[in-house]
């Protein structure tokens, strides 16, 4: 096994982590108190060409792999980019679906637009189904070339921004038999007057809206349908890892670069005489966060290879996401009590991450759920719910 980088992906390491270091902390903290969207630091995204990195070129795109997203979103978390859900709004809900599984007509239509900035949006959960989206009760009727989509969606993010929507909805009722027969992902375009949004306050995350969505004949061409009908569980699937897998590498950036605080804080205060570095009630936890990140790490790149070896990777890939929240948050949890008080205010930065990290552990899917599927899809268990 080679570990090191190649000579192209230290250089997008570099400029990645040049781009975070020209956002300090005081813009991402008026981000997070505006709840606004960081556009000066998207639109630095664009003009860099971050965007593009799995795009084709053919596209405008650097046909780069996810080992690259993945490293990309790491150095610029690690330098306190707040960018797992932007990864997500964008180059994954719109660039690795629609070059998975989008026609020639929807690739030339769409993946140059997420290289200049367009941001996705993705209306999968619903209020009554939970983690169980084959129970999804939004249906899409045909009328005139047309769908029609009816129903609502939960806990929906960047409506506010996106440009455009991927919906998954029913066009045939459920048969418990068949659970994800009938399902079909559609793209919509945004903004559309059969779509209503209502923002929901939260915890953490507030860089990306998220709201209960209502569509009321919210109308998309037949030509925007993703895959086959009916068959929209498998063009989901082009998202389901790169999701993950994004959300875990900018989890691995964030927790290393709140150690590094704390261990900065630590190294140049001094109490008793001598930095609060010397303590090894300060130094086991912080040195132990560290090992579970490296950990996590590993298998967030072992899983990025192989999707871009074009093998299963869904276990490796939630494994990877599971333990990189836990590890991220953790480490998030260390550095607010190594500086204490201080850790606990606003200023300090520490506390936005960590409030940003909580969600890691429900979204885009829960511990709880990862626990089923490993268990199911890796030690060959049977299905428990």
């Amino acid at each position: 096994m080679d570990f090191s980088l190649s000579q192209d992906q230290q250089m997008l390491v570099d400029l990645c982590e040049k781009i975070a270091q020209g956002f300090e902390d005081s813009y991402w903290q008026k981000i997070d108190e505006e709840y606004g969207f960081p556009r000066e630091f998207w639109s630095t995204l664009v003009e860099q060409g971050i965007l593009g990195i799995t795009i084709p070129e053919e596209y405008g795109g650097s046909g780069l792999g996810m080992v690259e997203m993945c490293l990309a979103a790491e150095a610029l978390s690690s330098n306190g980019g707040d960018c797992g859900g932007m990864f997500v709004g964008g180059p994954v809900f719109g660039g690795c679906l629609i070059n998975s599984a989008g026609t020639p007509e929807q690739k030339a239509k769409y993946l140059p637009g997420i290289v200049k900035g367009d941001l996705w949006s993705g209306g999968f959960t619903e209020p009554n189904s939970g983690s169980n989206i084959t129970t999804i009760r939004t249906e899409a009727r045909k009328e005139d070339g047309h769908y029609l989509v009816k129903g609502q969606k939960m806990y929906i993010s960047n409506i506010k921004v996106a440009s455009h929507i991927g919906i998954m909805c029913r066009t045939s009722p459920y048969d418990p038999a068949r659970r994800t027969e009938g399902v079909s992902l559609l793209v919509g375009d945004l903004p559309n007057p059969g779509i209503e949004a209502r923002p929901l306050k939260k915890m953490g995350s507030h860089f990306m809206d998220t709201n209960a969505v209502f569509f009321d004949d919210f109308k998309v061409p037949e030509r925007n349908l993703v895959g086959e009908e009916g068959k929209g569980w498998k063009a989901l699937y082009a998202v389901l890892n790169p999701e993950r897998l994004a959300i875990a590498a900018s989890c691995i950036g964030t927790g290393n670069y709140l150690i590094r605080k704390a261990v900065q804080y630590a190294s140049e205060r001094s109490i008793w005489g001598k930095p609060l570095a010397t303590h090894q009630g300060l130094q086991f936890p912080l040195a132990e966060a560290r090992i579970q990140l490296e950990c996590a790490r590993l298998k967030v790149f072992e899983a990025a290879w192989l999707y871009d070896q074009g093998r299963e990777c869904g276990v490796q890939a939630t494994s990877a996401k599971y333990a990189a929240a836990h590890a991220s948050l953790y480490a998030a949890d260390r550095a607010i009590q190594t500086l204490g008080g201080a850790g606990y205010i606003s200023e300090s930065g520490i506390e936005r991450h960590y409030r940003n990290l909580r969600l890691n552990r429900i979204a885009p899917v829960t511990d709880e759920m990862t626990l089923n599927y490993i268990a199911q899809h890796d030690l060959g268990m049977p299905r428990s719910y």
